[in-house]
């Protein structure tokens, strides 16, 4: 398997705090939901409840 994190750092989520603390929120609660075993794709979403990125998860055998 193969998993990607796409995360978008240009709303102001990231103006508000330094860019390093509204990243480490987000994947913090990713992480959360790795834990009780949610692999699922997801939408991953600022402190702020908006939209900025996604976790996906293929095969591993795709070539990228």
């Amino acid at each position: 398997m193969k998993a990607t994190i796409k995360i978008a750092m240009d709303n102001a989520a990231f103006v508000d705090a330094p860019p390093g603390v509204e990243l480490a929120a987000i994947l913090r609660d990713l992480a959360k939901h790795l834990e009780r075993g949610d692999v699922d794709d997801r939408t991953l979403r600022d402190t702020n409840g908006n939209r900025v990125g996604t976790f996906t998860v293929s095969p591993a055998n795709l070539r990228m």
